[in-house]
């Protein structure tokens, strides 16, 4: 099962910088109708940011970090790759679900982490980089740019989301 995890509010529409399009049935060409009656609208993504729009480009920009991010499923900048994340936290051995160490969220159905529980697992990352800044994983491709990186996003998904929405 993949995991990927999903700003809750994305930030580009909360700050009104989102390029906006309508969705369209690709059969036909026709607007797409949500069940309020209203015309169905998707963020274009390249768009916003071309416009420099995007708040997640924008703070990655000004973050000093290089590499380490790993995108969802759909190649969405700021969504990222919760299952990489799980491996990573397993590797270095912090890994533990019920403590909410984890990509997985915290509701009933695990579908939402708040910006508290964000911060909680980045600071369990930071913890271990305190020890560890040059990590190198002895069993997958990954290093400590990857865990800065999740620490990096945690933060910023708090702050600037009001956390996480887990998809698998």
């Amino acid at each position: 099962m993949g995991l990927d995890n999903i700003p809750h509010q994305y930030a580009c529409k909360t700050q009104g910088t989102a390029v906006l399009e309508p969705r369209t049935n690709k059969e036909t060409g026709e607007a797409l109708i949500g069940e309020d009656g209203e015309p169905v609208f998707s963020i274009n993504c390249e768009k916003t940011q071309e416009a420099g729009g995007c708040p997640y480009k924008n703070a990655f920009a000004k973050s000093g970090l290089e590499g380490g991010a790993v995108y969802g499923i759909f190649g969405t900048d700021c969504w990222y790759r919760g299952k990489w994340g799980n491996y990573l936290l397993e590797d270095i051995g912090i890994y533990d679900e019920t403590e909410g160490i984890s990509f997985y969220g915290t509701l009933g159905d695990a579908s939402h982490k708040s910006p508290h529980e964000c911060v909680v697992l980045a600071d369990a990352i930071s913890g271990f980089l305190d020890d560890e800044p040059d990590y190198k994983s002895p069993n997958m491709e990954a290093s400590a740019s990857d865990l800065f990186y999740a620490e990096w996003y945690l933060r910023w998904v708090a702050a600037e989301c009001g956390g996480l929405d887990c998809w698998y």
